[in-house]
């Protein structure tokens, strides 16, 4: 996950340990011995979808990007949200990120919803 997401933070695995606790999953697709794309999902219910496939985070090695690992890991997380029963299948992707949302509209996503967030500090 570093690999493909250098940024993160130092106590990256605390974090993925919470992160699983709480019931979020991970699927890594391997192609030749190397990872080239990722997500973290969770499922959980929600008052107005009802029962929710979350992606937590979708990100394919920069250098095989175009090649299709992307949408054969978006697909296998949908067939997951399929099997569970889930209601709705769900990402956020930040409002800068064009080339992401030109990827997901090819893959049948659409706009929903506005997020909105506030960054809460101690």
């Amino acid at each position: 996950h570093r690999t493909l997401r250098p940024n993160l933070p130092p106590d990256y695995q605390a974090c993925m340990h919470r992160m699983f606790a709480e019931g979020a999953e991970m699927a890594i697709l391997v192609v030749d011995c190397a990872i080239r794309s990722l997500a973290v999902y969770r499922c959980h219910h929600t008052t107005f979808h009802g029962l929710r496939f979350y992606i937590d985070d979708l990100v394919t090695d920069e250098n095989a990007r175009g090649r299709g690992y992307g949408s054969i890991l978006l697909r296998w997380c949908e067939e997951r949200a399929r099997e569970r029963h889930c209601n709705s299948f769900d990402l956020e992707s930040g409002a800068q990120r064009s080339r992401a949302h030109q990827f997901y509209f090819r893959e049948g996503l659409t706009i929903f919803a506005f997020s909105f967030s506030k960054t809460l500090k101690p």
